[in-house]
Order: structure tokens, then C-alpha cells, then sequence
């Protein structure tokens, strides 16, 4: 582990040092399991002490030799002991030694009787500071005395927190680790220092963890090959016939109840297991529940079980959970599961049952396996709506058509029938995008015998469709008269709150949305069980008004929840992009530049011939996070395949692309090509109703140049959210040139954490407070724009570049990036719809402003790189997306 990051230790490290150092203490004995990093610690403590160290290794062999462990410290020729060998062996440490003595004992508890007794004298004689590494078992008793004496302290070293693992991973591959690799880790670690090196040199081994884009991912299992299984069946040990079988039933069952585990086993042998820390017995709600020490041994117990030993341990969970009764829904999961792995007789019914359990819990692999096999065995309609369900999540809405095809004519009454229509439906569009077949699938099972309860679902389903398509106005209204009379119950009630949650968040009302969600919350957990999407589906709209509406840190927080609640060891999910766009925005708005880029190309790793909605989000802000960090090239790639992932059924979702376009066109230059852009793009939000879209592309709007204040006024009092609110005092401070306006806009922006609007709204206060001669409260708006630069990460936008480059003017400063990008005069004057004379001359002033002498130290100094000029790194303003 030397050669690791040394990071999560300083408390301990302080401790030591301490302990170390302190004239009332001789040493410190550092104590916790295999692999979490005592050496290691141990090794930084001697770095730091700086004086003489001797270094010794404790093993089985030497525990059975007289100073064994101390024997590459003594010399060869050491003359037989006399009277006190103790004592004669420290004298020849000691002489040897110019300074202090650091005697350092890496597995103290397998030292011989000798060496403790050495301890014991050069402790108590405060003639050598000692440090030891030892495990916390029952064979370390023998040093107890060492600290019970107060002159060694006993620090125990703990596991890595989840965070700590996370900066481990990140400095050990130098770079960024996607979420799944993260949580693969954690979850196979378990904080465990040594196994996170084991599992990362296997993977990198294996070819299973690679970088690619510029972000460390995971694919395929986690198998235990070479130095990691060595690792974990050294920490095993050898175990005997029952304590072994005892083990693997907790491998293949685990966490299992303790008497279960016991009438398979026997008392002793649980007992024998719990005491060599190989199991941990956990309580809760009045059970006891065996789980494996560590969740390597599962993985390492599991390879090496033969094959009929595997299926006799599982037959023999199923029967003796049945035996006692299969009352609990996880019991139902749990027998199915065992009974199918074991390839023992399980039926369509049971396993169904168990498949909607899993469903309620996101287990989507566990799902499809469960519900395939009951497909296999027979099982009718629902069990193939489950399965379509679930393979639409898992983004394989062709596989899931199929499904459906098939189960046409199995439904089970009105009731099925429906619910088979509308789960096919759902397909079509979100699927398929194919927003005609999605209606006429619920028109087609809309029969006039109906009963009046799945007409209401039916016309739930197409309201639920239209709502991501038509004017937002125009659905709130059907919205609001199906609630109007009474309140439907069941998942439909739950489900129509939801939509006027929905078109609130399309308006821009993110506040009125988000309480209409809390209002929702008890009729969403009523049915979260049978209704899955419904409850994903309120998650993701519960982040996008936080993220939207101007709550970062909450946002952030809900999508970190969710992107390890929804972790999948196959791969993405359709709602993984959702998170990913979410955390990307609001790096972005605290100018983390680079972070937002890599949070938006997690998101992208979708399968790109069946895009989601959720995609064409993703892309979109990839799009911006790209433009952020100044790489034209890049932005406008990631926004053709934003155009391209777009589908017309996606309406309100393609006015998140037409958000991006402007960020593309100002990255290369053309500022007023991108105020056009974003004008644009707020008809377009305008004309459809999604208000909230309006107001962000108006404050780009502003933010490029262009008088955007009075509509942004009228929307911050039609919206009455925080960040609307802001962008309309920032626009009308830009547009007035009003310094107190700005200096307003920038406090409000702080509050909210949206850090790079700060940091516009205060260069523009510097500029204003210049311009009307008020020199002593623009040093201070610069003062307080220079202490943001610190959580800035590569963040440019054309305010911060007009900031740096306050000797060119807008057009002078558009010219010279448009030329550094590799056009010439001619081709930018054709874009800017001037004369080539007139580029000339901007272009002269800009290199008298700059110092430089021609477009290569253009270059250097606005730090952009060259193009292909006939492939120019940014779109023509594109028409905006129309349904």
C-alpha cells in the first residue's frame, strides 16, 4: 500500500504523533484488521518522527523462535546471552543505534514470548519509543499488558468511510470514477484499504476498469483472480467441514436470520465464526440476522463452492424458510431466488410475486432474471408486463414491444387488459418515441363496456403522453378537471397529482410543483410497491425543480441518493442520465467547469440506438458543461448528437437543446449569432407555455448583450422562484448599467450557491461602478469577484472573457476568437454579415490591445486552440426544434 495515496488518516495520524511525541507516553499499538491500513499508517508515523527506526516483520514462523521477528536487527555475531537475555539483546538495539530508537513491529500479536518481554523493558525503561501494528483478536491478549500499563497507547485503525473511499479510488487512478465504479467498489471493499488496491489491480488487470472520455468505468462482474483472491482466502484462513458449510450458507442466503443459521448448522459453529470475525450477527426489530465479515468472503466462497454443494446449500435454505413459514414479502424474494438459483421446482406464480418485490426495490437485473423465468414457466400477462417494464427501463424498448406483442389476448379481464395497453403504450412513446402509435394503442383498448375506473386510466396514459408534447396550458387544463370532481384514490389519484405537478414544473412554477409533490407523497408510498415508475418518475421531477429552481446544495443531494439507490451491475438505467444532468447543471452553476463535463459524459454512456428523453437532456447539458469549459469543438458534437437523439414526441425535452445552441455559438465566438440563438429559444419556450425555459434563455440573452429585463420581470413575478428572481435583477443591472442592481444580483446568486452567475454579476458591477467614476467600490466588487476564482474550475464565459480582456471591445473580442479558431477575415466577415475591411480593422485594434503580432500568439493569448476553418467547431443558429 506504500505506494498509494495516504488520504482518511489524519485523525489517526495526529493521534499517533501525539502519543508518539508526549513525554508521559513510550509508543502506540496500532490495532484492526487485516488490509485496513495499519503499515501503512505505521510507515507515515516513522517519515514523520525522523529519528533512527528499526523496522521488524512478526510471522507464524518467527513466533516460534526466541527474538525471531528482531533477528535482521541484531547482528550476526551477537555473542549468548548472559543472566537477562532481555536485556543483553536491548543494550545491542541500542548501540546500535546513534539517536532515539523507533522500534517498529509490524503483527505484533504473532511475536515470540521474547521479543514482548523486550517491549515490555524498553517501554518501561523509556529506552526506545515503540510501535506496534497488531490485530484485534484473541491471540493479541498478549499484548494487552503493554497498554494497559499507560505507557503505550492502544488506537484502534477503523474501516474507510464511503467518502474516503471515494477520494482513494480518485487519487489512485488519477483521475474521475464514474458513479457505478464507485459504488462497486464500496460495496466490495467495505472500507477495507488493501481490498480497494486488490479490486482496482484486478480490474485494471482484467481489462474490466478502463478510462474512457476522460472518466474511470467498470464493466462486467467482479471475479477474484490472482493476488485479490489471495488476498481474501488469506484472510478466511482454514476453516473445517461444518464452520465452512456454516459460512456458505451465509454466503448464499445472507443476511440470514441466526436461528435459521443454527438449526443448519449448530450454535458453536456460528459461535466459532462470530468470534474469528468471519461473521457479524446484527439486530434489528427484535431479529438477529448472520452476515459475512466481509463481502469478498460471499464472492470468494461462491466461486470456489462446487456446484452440487451450491444447489444442496440452496435447496436447503428454500425448505427451511418455508418450513417456518414464507410470511414477509423479502421472504417471498428470498425463497424464489434460492429455488431458482438451485434449479429446484419454482412456479410462474411464486416467482411473478417475488419479480414485483424486487421491482419495488429497482433491483432491475434481479427483476428480469425473475421474471424471465416465469415467462419460461408458463406465466400469462403480467408477468410479461413486468418484464416489459423492466427491459424498457434497462433501456431495451424493441426487446420490450416484443414482450408485449406476445401477451396481446392473455389479459386477465378489463382490468389486465387495460394495464397490458397502457404498460405497451408507455413503451411506444418513451421507448419508441412514437408518440401516434403510443394513441392509438389506448384507443384501441378504450371499448365502450369498459368500466368507468380503467377509462380513467386510459385517459390518464394519453394525458400523461401529451403533457411531454403539447402546450403546457393546454393539458394543465385537462388536468385540473379530472380533479375536480372527486378525488380519485388508488394509484390514478396518485398519478393525476403527479401530472399537475408536472405541468407546474413545465410552467417554471418549480415551487408550486414541488409542493404539489409533497402534498402527493402518501399517495405515491400507497402504491409505490405496484406502481414503480410512479414513484421514479416523482424522484426525478422532485431534483429538477430543486436543480432548476435555484436549491443546488438539495438537488445535489437528492441526486447523489438516487444515482446509488438506482446503482445497476449491468450497466445504465433510463432514469441514470436524469441524475447525472441534474448534478452536472449544478456544477456547472457554481463554475466547476470541468466536473460538470464529466457528470454530463456519465450520462451519455447510454445505448445510442435507443435514446430516452432523458438522453437528449444529457446531451444538451454536456453541450453547455463543453462550451464552459471553452472547447468549441467538443460542444458542438455533443450537441449535433443532442439533435440527433431528439425525437419530435419529445417536445418539452427539446427545448433543453435549443437552450445548449447558444452556449455552442458563443463558445467559438459569434456572440451575437448566440444572443439570436437565445432569443429564439424563449419564443420557442414561450409559445409552448414552459415559462421557466423562457427565463433562462432570456437571462442568456441578457448575459450575451441583449435587453431582456422587462419580460424577466414579469416572469420573476409570474414564477416566483429565487433564481428567476436573480436573473431578472442581473439582467436589468446589465442593461442599465446599474451597479446596485448588479451588486443585488450577485448576493442573491451567492445565496442560491450559483457561484458563475456571482461572479457576471459582479464583473458587470466593476464595470459600472468604473463607469460612473466610483473607483473605491469597484476595487471592492473586483475584490469580492477574485475570491470566487477559487471554485472556479476552467469556467469561460464571453462576461469572463470581456472581464479579462477589458482593453477590446465586444466586437473586437468576438473577432479575435472567431480568428484564433482558424476563420479568415473573409469567412468571419461573412458570419458577422460586415465588410472584410472592417474585420481588419477590428482585428488590427485587437492586436495592438493584446500585444500580439499574428493569429498563433492570438492563440496563446485567449487561450484557444486552431480548427479546420472548412469544418468551423460550431453550428449555423439551427431552426428552433418544432414538434
Amino acid at each position: 500500500m506504500r505506494e498509494w495515496p495516504f488520504v482518511a488518516r489524519q485523525t489517526e495520524l495526529s493521534i499517533a504523533m501525539r502519543a508518539l511525541t508526549a513525554r508521559d507516553r513510550r509508543g502506540v499499538v496500532l490495532t484492526g484488521p487485516p488490509g485496513v491500513g495499519k503499515s501503512r499508517l505505521a510507515d507515515e508515523l516513522c517519515d514523520r518522527l525522523g529519528r533512527h527506526v528499526v523496522r521488524c516483520h512478526a510471522t507464524a514462523a518467527t513466533a516460534q523462535l526466541p527474538f525471531g521477528a528482531l533477528a535482521g536487527a541484531l547482528p550476526a555475531d551477537l555473542p549468548p546471552a548472559g543472566g537477562n537475555p532481555v536485556r543483553h539483546t536491548a543494550e545491542h538495539l541500542l548501540a546500535r543505534t546513534p539517536g532515539r530508537l523507533v522500534l517498529a513491529v509490524d503483527d505484533a500479536h504473532l511475536l515470540d514470548d521474547a521479543s514482548i518481554a523486550l517491549l515490555h523493558h524498553l517501554a518501561r525503561h523509556d529506552e526506545a519509543t515503540v510501535l506496534l501494528t497488531a490485530r484485534p483478536a484473541a491471540d493479541a491478549d498478549r499484548l494487552a499488558a503493554l497498554w494497559r500499563t499507560d505507557l503505550l497507547v492502544r488506537l484502534p485503525v477503523p474501516d474507510l468511510t464511503r467518502a474516503a473511499v471515494d477520494d482513494l479510488l480518485a487519487s489512485a487512478l488519477g483521475g474521475h470514477a464514474d458513479s457505478g465504479l464507485r459504488q462497486r467498489i464500496w460495496a466490495h471493499s467495505a472500507g477495507n484499504p488493501l481490498y480497494v488496491r486488490e479490486l482496482v489491480t484486478a480490474g485494471r488487470s482484467t481489462g474490466a476498469l478502463a478510462e474512457r472520455d476522460g472518466i474511470w468505468t467498470w464493466s462486467g462482474r467482479t471475479e477474484l483472480t490472482g493476488r485479490l483472491a489471495e488476498v481474501v482466502a488469506d484472510n478466511l484462513g482454514r476453516l473445517g467441514g461444518p464452520a465452512r458449510r456454516a459460512l456458505e450458507l451465509v454466503a448464499y442466503g445472507g443476511p440470514l436470520e441466526l436461528d435459521l443459521l443454527a438449526a443448519l448448522s449448530s450454535p458453536d459453529t456460528v459461535d466459532e465464526l462470530e468470534a474469528a470475525g468471519l461473521v457479524r450477527v446484527e439486530r434489528s426489530d427484535r431479529r438477529a440476522h448472520a452476515r459475512l465479515g466481509h463481502p469478498l468472503y460471499g464472492e470468494l466462497l461462491r466461486a470456489t463452492c462446487p456446484t452440487l454443494r451450491a444447489r444442496a446449500h440452496l435447496g436447503a435454505l428454500a425448505d427451511a424458510l418455508e418450513s417456518v413459514g414464507a410470511r414477509r414479502r423479502e421472504d417471498l424474494l428470498r425463497l424464489a431466488t434460492w429455488r431458482l438459483d438451485g434449479d429446484s421446482p419454482a412456479s410462474a406464480e411464486l416467482l411473478t410475486a417475488a419479480a414485483e418485490h424486487a421491482w419495488a426495490t429497482r433491483s432491475a437485473p434481479l427483476v428480469e432474471r425473475l421474471v424471465s423465468a416465469a415467462v419460461a414457466r408458463g406465466g400469462g400477462a403480467r408477468a410479461r408486463q413486468l418484464l416489459a417494464q423492466v427491459l424498457l427501463y434497462r433501456k431495451a424498448p424493441d426487446r420490450a414491444e416484443a414482450v408485449l406483442a406476445d401477451a396481446t389476448g392473455d389479459a386477465d379481464g378489463p382490468t389486465g387488459a387495460v394495464q397490458l395497453a397502457s404498460t405497451r403504450a408507455y413503451n411506444a412513446y418513451f421507448g419508441l418515441a412514437d408518440l401516434p402509435r403510443a394513441l392509438a394503442v389506448l384507443r384501441e383498448a378504450d371499448r365502450p363496456d369498459l368500466p368507468s375506473a380503467e377509462r380513467d386510466a386510459l385517459r390518464f396514459f394519453r394525458l400523461c403522453f401529451r403533457a411531454h408534447h403539447d402546450p403546457v396550458a393546454d393539458i394543465r387544463a385537462e388536468v385540473e378537471a379530472a380533479l375536480a370532481g372527486a378525488d380519485p384514490g388508488g394509484w390514478l389519484g396518485a398519478g393525476l397529482h403527479y401530472l399537475r405537478a408536472l405541468t407546474e414544473h413545465f410552467a417554471g412554477r418549480y415551487t408550486a410543483s414541488s409542493a404539489t409533490l409533497d402534498d402527493n407523497g402518501e399517495r405515491v408510498a400507497a402504491v409505490r410497491d405496484t406502481e414503480q415508475w410512479l414513484q421514479i418518475n416523482t424522484d426525478s421531477l422532485r431534483c429538477g425543480n430543486l436543480a432548476l429552481g435555484g436549491d443546488l446544495a438539495r438537488a445535489e443531494e437528492v441526486a447523489a441518493r438516487m444515482i446509488e439507490e438506482s446503482y445497476d451491475d449491468s450497466g445504465p438505467t433510463i432514469s441514470h442520465s436524469l441524475w447525472c444532468a441534474a448534478l452536472s447543471r449544478c456544477a456547472r452553476l457554481r463554475g466547476r467547469a470541468r466536473e460538470a463535463v464529466r457528470w454530463a459524459r456519465e450520462g451519455t454512456s447510454a445505448d445510442a440506438d435507443w435514446p430516452s428523453p432523458y438522453d437528449t437532456a444529457i446531451l444538451a447539458e454536456l453541450a453547455m458543461s463543453e462550451a464552459l469549459c471553452g472547447r468549441p469543438a467538443e460542444a458542438a458534437e455533443a450537441l449535433a448528437r443532442a439533435e440527433s437523439a431528439h425525437r419530435p414526441a419529445w417536445r418539452t425535452h427539446g427545448l433543453q437543446v435549443d437552450l445548449a445552441r447558444p452556449w455552442v455559438l458563443a463558445c467559438a465566438g459569434p456572440v451575437a449569432e448566440a444572443a439570436d440563438a437565445a432569443l429564439a429559444a424563449a419564443e420557442a419556450a414561450r409559445a409552448h407555455g414552459a415559462h421557466g425555459y423562457e427565463a433562462a434563455a432570456l437571462h442568456d440573452a441578457a448575459r450575451f448583450g441583449r435587453g431582456t429585463a422587462s419580460r424577466l420581470a414579469e416572469l420573476a413575478d409570474l414564477l416566483d422562484d429565487p433564481m428567476t428572481r436573480a436573473c431578472a435583477a442581473h439582467a436589468l443591472g446589465r442593461e442599465h448599467g446599474d451597479p446596485a442592481a448588479l451588486e443585488d444580483a450577485a448576493l442573491r446568486f451567492g445565496r442560491l450557491g450559483a457561484t458563475l452567475f456571482e461572479a457576471e454579476a459582479l464583473a458587470a458591477a466593476t464595470r459600472a461602478h468604473r463607469g460612473a467614476g466610483d473607483e473605491r467600490a469597484a476595487r471592492a466588487a473586483a475584490r469580492r469577484r477574485a475570491a470566487l476564482d477559487g471554485a472556479f474550475d476552467r469556467a469561460t464565459t464571453p462576461a469572463l472573457r470581456a472581464e479579462r480582456f477589458t482593453g477590446l471591445t465586444p466586437r473586437q473580442l468576438e473577432v479575435a476568437l472567431l480568428a484564433a479558431s482558424g476563420l479568415t477575415n473573409q469567412q468571419i466577415a461573412d458570419r458577422l454579415h460586415t465588410s472584410k475591411r472592417t474585420i481588419d480593422n477590428h482585428l488590427h485594434a485587437g492586436y495592438l490591445a493584446l500585444g500580439v503580432t499574428g493569429r498563433a500568439e492570438l492563440r496563446d493569448a485567449l487561450g484557444v486552440g486552431v480548427t479546420d476553418p472548412q469544418h468551423p467547431p460550431y453550428p449555423r443558429p439551427a431552426p428552433v426544434s418544432r414538434a
